[in-house]
C-alpha cells in the first residue's frame, strides 16, 4: 500500500486563513518529497526540514480528515524558501532483496556513508521547486499537510 500528501496553501485574509482554491502543494507521490518534508516514509534517511508539527489550530480546513489520518504538519512558505537546497545530503534508498522473505523491495536503507551523495536539490527534483514556485505566486504563506498510508 502507498502513502499520499493531502495539502492546502493558506494566506491570511482579514486576520483568518483561507485556503487557496485549486493550490494543493507536493500532491504527487514523492517519497523523496514526503521525507524531507515530515520523515514520512523516508527511506532515504535524509534529514527532514522539520519533523510533524500536528494541525496548526487555525487551519483553513476545519476537517483534521482532509490531511489524511497521520503525520499532519505545517510549514511557513519562507521557511520553503530560506532552506539551503544546495547543501549536500545522502540518499541511501536502494531497492533490493527484502531481508525477510525474498521479494525486491525499494523501502531499504543503507547504511551511512552508502548511499548517493548529492545536493538537496537534486534529491527533491525539478517538480518540487515548481510547486514552490506556484506556493510563492500564489502569495501562500504556509502549507499544512497530512498523509494516508
Amino acid at each position: 500500500m502507498g502513502c499520499d500528501i493531502h495539502s492546502t496553501a493558506e494566506k491570511k485574509v482579514g486576520g483568518s486563513w483561507q485556503a487557496i482554491p485549486d493550490l494543493h502543494p507536493f500532491d504527487w507521490r514523492s517519497y523523496r518529497v514526503f521525507g524531507f518534508l515530515a520523515n514520512v516514509r523516508n527511506y532515504s534517511a535524509v534529514t527532514p526540514i522539520s519533523d510533524p508539527r500536528g494541525l496548526p489550530p487555525d487551519a483553513a480546513l476545519d476537517d483534521e480528515f482532509a490531511y489524511g489520518d497521520h503525520s499532519r504538519s505545517w510549514l511557513s512558505v519562507q521557511e520553503l524558501l530560506d532552506f539551503d537546497y544546495d547543501q549536500m545530503t545522502e540518499d541511501r534508498r536502494y531497492t533490493g532483496m527484502d531481508p525477510s522473505g525474498g521479494f525486491m523491495s525499494g523501502a531499504l536503507t543503507a547504511a551511512p556513508g552508502n548511499g548517493k551523495a548529492m545536493s538537496y536539490r537534486e534529491f527533491l527534483g525539478d517538480a518540487f521547486f515548481e510547486d514552490l514556485k506556484k506556493l510563492k505566486d500564489a502569495g501562500a504563506e504556509r502549507f499544512v499537510f497530512g498523509f494516508d498510508s
